[in-house]
């Protein structure tokens, strides 16, 4: 399987039943359905699958779930995210005998530490693991901001073979590009959405996408549009469909919203987050059921609950 990652790659929230378990059915519904939609490859047990309210035999559950469904269709990536380096090279081993077609690393968090213990950070697990492995660049909650410079040097290490930049900087992406565009087996993703057109016009290959959850199809048509030289028209769908959608999932807990519009399309799960996770805002279900009939992503007939 290529290795070389690009384009659209949902990153899945974990679905929870009434009952707060797993909902192994609605997880296999979001799968299935990012597949049929043209998905490039996807993650799962990282920042919005809420990889830290997960138990051991839960995060497990959901990584066996999820490579049966996708059955060597796409490559799965697998977030093994922790604090320590000792126990992100456990998680690391068990997802890759799981059978993990990458791991999605964080730097260590909590800790103020320096580039240097990043840097160690991520070739002990590089060196411990025979799996890819993607650099999640993600300041917001790790407090780290991972420099241009220390990830092109992550990129010189055998098995790191990318980088998603949940960094909502054009500049620090640019640089990232700059410096890495000579590994060709080293891929740019961007982490947030609304950096995917400019990432790929600044040579990035692709972006995490929250909501491909539930529209799938509408960000594969925006990339295919791109790569197939429509800019404009990519630029309208993207302006027109995924900006008022992310307006409606705004961070710092854009989860439930996510969730909100799983509900919607697939009228299969049920949108419990878990604390210290909040619902989303008030009115935020009725406003996006209104605007997917509005833009003919579910039936006119489905009625906001």
């Amino acid at each position: 399987m290529n290795k070389e990652f690009h384009g659209i790659i949902p990153a899945l929230v974990t679905p929870f039943t009434a009952r707060d378990e797993v909902d192994t059915a609605g997880l296999r519904w979001i799968v299935s359905n990012c597949i049929k939609n043209g998905v490039h490859s996807i993650i799962v047990n990282g920042s919005l699958g809420e990889f830290t309210n997960l138990s051991t035999a839960e995060r497990q559950s959901i990584i066996k779930t999820t490579i049966e469904e996708v059955n060597g269709k796409i490559p799965v990536i697998v977030g093994v995210g922790s604090p320590g380096t000792k126990n992100a090279v456990e998680l690391a081993r068990e997802a890759a005998e799981m059978g993990a077609d990458a791991l999605l690393v964080l730097p260590p968090f909590y800790f103020q530490i320096g580039e240097e213990a990043v840097f160690a950070h991520f070739k002990t697990i590089a060196e411990s693991v025979d799996t890819p492995i993607m650099v999640y660049n993600f300041p917001g909650t790790t407090k780290i901001t991972m420099s241009p410079p220390l990830v092109a040097r992550l990129a010189q290490i055998d098995g790191i073979i990318g980088v998603k930049n949940s960094f909502d900087s054009v500049t620090h992406l640019r640089e990232l590009v700059r410096l890495t565009k000579d590994i060709k087996t080293f891929s740019v993703i961007a982490g947030l959405e609304d950096l995917l057109l400019p990432g790929l016009l600044l040579g990035a290959r692709g972006t995490v996408s929250g909501l491909s959850n539930f529209i799938p199809q509408v960000l594969v048509e925006v990339y295919n549009k791109y790569r197939s030289g429509d800019i404009g028209g990519a630029a309208e769908l993207f302006n027109r469909v995924v900006i008022p959608l992310k307006a409606l999932a705004p961070p710092p807990e854009p989860i439930s919203a996510l969730k909100i519009g799983v509900k919607l399309v697939s009228g299969k799960t049920n949108t419990m987050v878990r604390y210290p996770l909040l619902d989303a805002a008030m009115g935020t279900e009725e406003k996006m059921g209104a605007f997917l009939r509005e833009q003919a992503l579910i039936p006119q007939s489905q009625s906001a609950k």
